[in-house]
């Protein structure tokens, strides 16, 4: 029970980050066509400070596109935004603004105190 409420709370956290994100501009900042990471990525995992570190359950799906645009699915909810590289990984704009930072082979963010781990997928 106490997982399903750390999920939900998790959850609605995220969502409502996605609500409150302004509307950005139209294309990405430089030339992000060769980058490692334009593809499709999918949280594995996600931690909340003193909290141990869970598998995602549902479906959260970052798509990063080489022209400089992504879209990031949850819970059936899809955020568009525009993304440019950064020193150390990448930062979006649009729906969702937020820095991912490179992990080896993981991306990771933190949303309103919640950290999430993103895997490349093949």
């Amino acid at each position: 029970m106490k997982r399903l409420i750390s999920i939900v709370l998790v959850s609605l956290m995220i969502l409502s980050a996605f609500a409150l994100a302004g509307c950005g501009g139209s294309g990405g900042g430089g030339d992000v066509s060769n980058s490692k990471y334009v593809g499709t990525w999918k949280a594995d995992s996600m931690s909340i400070k003193d909290v141990a570190s869970e598998s995602v359950e549902e479906d959260w799906v970052l798509e990063l596109k080489a022209d400089g645009t992504g879209t990031l699915t949850a819970d059936e909810e899809v955020s568009n935004f525009t993304w440019s590289l950064t020193d150390g990984g990448f930062s979006t704009k649009g729906d969702l603004k937020v820095k991912f930072k490179d992990d080896g082979d993981n991306i990771k963010t933190n949303i309103i105190g919640v950290d999430l781990s993103f895997k490349k997928q093949q």
